[in-house]
């Protein structure tokens, strides 16, 4: 608990991975006494009733992480171990919740790395890594996970290669994927949306991920229609906010 204190008011040494304002705080932090190593320390800003309501029922940000990184890593996958969930009530503080979980160590971008192996010409390493995408994809499905954030830059890359999902602030678990059609394509949809920005112009990679995807999921038709719609709108947008005109034709 002190050590989350101490990171929300800042009074300890910490590298900052992410901020977002006062909302939000992810830092890479010492662990005091421990040679070498160290923790993240995820915090999160929810006061008020509604904050105080979510709490209440277990459906807040750092505890729905904190179950959902318990469950991934029973069906073997290799994301961080979580440490502690906290709710922070000392005045010191300028967040109301706390998760401390494993540091991975350095670890790379995940658009980048995919980037890199095509400039290697490396395709038996590129579809690899794209297997591990879905694998991932895969046994959050079968653990009941559904993300509408699932992409790319929720991704890092470890210093082996392989690429493992982080950020779970979205994830929702649900008793039947399958019945959570639009949800589940959104999810799909967002992570080759995703993939379309990383290997842009050559969309052919695109499809050829996708239908493999496709092929190991075996998602309903309304969860493939909305995985469409989802692309077409991402790639829409890239359009209008930065005049890049992808184009990814999805023969599901």
């Amino acid at each position: 608990m002190r050590l989350a204190v101490d990171v929300s008011a800042e009074r300890t040494p910490l590298e900052v991975l992410r901020r977002r304002g006062a909302d939000v705080l992810i830092a890479r932090v010492p662990i005091p006494d421990a040679a070498d190593r160290s923790v993240v320390v995820k915090l999160w800003n929810r006061p008020g009733l509604r904050g105080f309501l979510r709490r209440l029922s277990r459906t807040h940000i750092s505890r729905r992480e904190f179950e959902t990184l318990k469950l991934l890593r029973a069906q073997g996958l290799p994301v961080p171990e979580p440490c502690a969930c906290l709710r922070l009530r000392d005045p010191a503080a300028r967040h109301t919740e706390a998760l401390i979980e494993e540091d991975l160590g350095r670890c790379g971008d995940t658009t980048e790395q995919i980037k890199l192996l095509i400039r290697k010409s490396d395709e038996a390493g590129l579809r690899r890594f794209e297997d591990d995408l879905i694998e991932t994809t895969a046994a959050m499905v079968r653990a009941g996970l559904i993300d509408t954030d699932h992409r790319l830059p929720n991704f890092v890359t470890l210093p082996s290669g392989r690429p493992v999902r982080l950020d779970f602030e979205l994830a929702r678990r649900v008793r039947a994927p399958m019945l959570w059609s639009r949800a589940y394509g959104v999810m799909l949809g967002t992570l080759v949306g995703s993939h379309a920005f990383a290997v842009q112009p050559d969309t052919s990679r695109t499809k050829a991920f996708a239908h493999r995807l496709a092929e190991r999921l075996k998602p309903p038709a309304r969860a493939l229609a909305a995985a469409r719609n989802t692309v077409t709108a991402m790639l829409a947008r890239q359009q209008r906010e930065a005049g890049i005109d992808t184009r990814v034709e999805l023969n599901w």
